[in-house]
């Protein structure tokens, strides 16, 4: 099967971190004998910044999968509605080299908007089946903002199947008036091979740790939907009653400098430390030295973040948000009340002194190859068309 990906959210060599699930998607659909090629449009706000252009990292190389660049133009802020728009005319030259002596069988996109409108709107085109996948925030924060829900309720609504990482959000996408036949969780994977338990003295010697203090970590992206005001109150707490531990926060984002500053404020700089972003090669020595990996976000769908930790052998604590309670066991992890400071810090002290980490080694964890077969089968029991909406003619050109 020949499946065309669309997302803006992908690695490059200058950015190898970012979208590393979508990455480990393809590759495993690769794996599994599809033809995949990619398109990960790069805002153009980053494309000036940068002073070389995008480019495959070495896994996409090595992989064979061809990935386009191009860039995405639109207007910061403003006009979001038409977003799918301006990224669907800011592929056109990308989709003409690759569709020139190449005919996908299948479109998916991951994110509803602006990448599954693009998705959908190639479909209708070339009359072709698509999906989307559905991370999180696509359906449970952006159908809030003014002029976003009707575009991403239109791709909700004529995707031919709409993959979701979480029941919880099999549900909400329901929720839309969309067919329950076309909507199906499909929970992501951990590559076995990289995410793995190891000895944790080994892992902090290698990272330069303490073998001694209690090591809680914290992995994603620094954005108000994190909550990290939380998690640094939840470390002052624990500070002020005189705990031997250390934070480490492992990512970086817009609000990056508002965390340094409540830091310093709190005085907590010998105990809070800011990583940066990790490469995903490291992750996994991170998750190995750690005694738990925590979250307490206002939102979220289901984070790759736990089962990553769980396949390394690491309990959780977080905030009881999104689909987590999915994944969750209070066997390997503990689930508190978004915004309960003091239960979090609880939570916290019962993992660390309880039989939590002997569990999570014993954890269930399924493989990105698990979800390629099933993404595989879905499409494979398509029809050959776009057969949801034919509001676009199928002669219609590609503009």
């Amino acid at each position: 099967m020949k499946i065309l990906f669309l997302s803006s959210i992908f690695p490059d060599v200058q950015n190898p971190s970012r979208g590393t699930f979508n990455y480990e998607t393809c590759c495993a659909l690769k794996r599994a004998g599809a033809d995949v090629r990619v398109i990960s449009p790069q805002a153009w706000t980053e494309v000036m910044k940068s002073r070389t252009p995008a480019e495959p990292t070495e896994g996409l190389v090595r992989h064979q999968i061809p990935v386009e660049y191009p860039t995405y133009w639109y207007p910061p802020k403003i006009m979001r509605s038409q977003y799918g728009r301006f990224y669907w005319k800011s592929i056109q030259k990308s989709l003409e080299k690759v569709l020139t002596n190449w005919d996908p069988d299948f479109i998916l996109s991951y994110w509803a908007h602006p990448d599954g409108d693009a998705g959908l709107r190639l479909a209708e085109a070339i009359n072709k089946p698509c999906g989307v996948i559905i991370g999180g925030s696509d359906v449970l924060i952006l159908p809030k903002e003014s002029g976003r829900r009707k575009p991403i309720v239109r791709v909700l609504q004529n995707s031919d199947l709409v993959l979701t990482v979480s029941q919880g959000l099999a549900n909400v996408v329901e929720s839309f008036d969309v067919p329950g036949e076309r909507v199906v969780p499909v929970y992501q994977g951990v590559d076995l091979e990289h995410f793995k338990p190891a000895d944790k003295e080994q892992a902090r010697a290698w990272l330069g740790m303490d073998p001694s203090r209690p090591l809680l970590l914290w992995v994603g992206r620094m954005v108000g939907v994190k909550n990290l005001d939380m998690l640094i109150a939840a470390a002052e707490m624990k500070a002020n009653r005189g705990d031997d531990f250390v934070l480490c926060l492992a990512g970086d984002g817009p609000l990056r400098g508002h965390v340094e500053q409540m830091i310093q404020r709190k005085d907590l700089e010998g105990i809070v430390s800011l990583v940066g972003s990790v490469g995903h090669q490291d992750l996994p020595t991170w998750y190995q030295a750690a005694d738990i990996t925590l979250l307490c976000s206002h939102s979220e769908g289901l984070p790759n973040v736990f089962r990553e930790s769980l396949a390394c052998g690491t309990p959780f604590v977080s905030t009881d948000v999104g689909s987590i309670s999915e994944i969750a066991n209070p066997k390997y992890s503990m689930l508190v009340d978004s915004g309960d400071v003091g239960a979090f810090v609880h939570a916290i002290d019962q993992v660390l002194q309880g039989p939590h980490q002997e569990n999570a080694e014993q954890a269930p964890v399924r493989s990105w190859d698990d979800m390629a077969e099933e993404i595989l089968e879905l499409a494979e029991s398509l029809p050959d068309s776009h057969g949801v909406s034919d509001s676009v003619s199928v002669t219609s050109d590609i503009d």
